[in-house]
């Protein structure tokens, strides 16, 4: 691995870990807002973390297709050829008229 492979791997554990740290003030905010005992989370906030999100799970399969596409024996296999290995977009209309929200 190069110095930049270091790099890049280490820049995307220091996101994922941040937003995981985010995730969890994040429902623990929903909940104290849920009970009353605070705001909700703002809009913004909330759209902010999502784009976040989307983002690093692009990066994540990004990163596993890079994976696969290199020495197989360090990560125990390829991704099987069917899966298409692009980022996918995030079909927002489909997802909120499948889960029952409203825009």
């Amino acid at each position: 691995m190069t110095a930049s492979d270091w790099h890049d791997e280490l820049v995307l554990v220091a996101e994922l870990a941040s937003v995981n740290n985010q995730i969890a003030r994040f429902v623990l905010r929903l909940l104290d807002a849920d009970a009353g005992r605070r705001e909700q989370v703002a809009a913004g906030d909330e759209y902010n973390l999502g784009g976040r999100l989307v983002d690093l799970g692009h990066a994540l399969q990004n990163r596993a297709a890079y994976r696969a596409a290199g020495d197989t024996d360090r990560d125990g296999g390829a991704i099987d050829d069917r899966v298409n290995l692009r980022p996918r977009t995030l079909a927002l209309d489909k997802v909120l008229s499948q889960s029952g929200c409203s825009r």
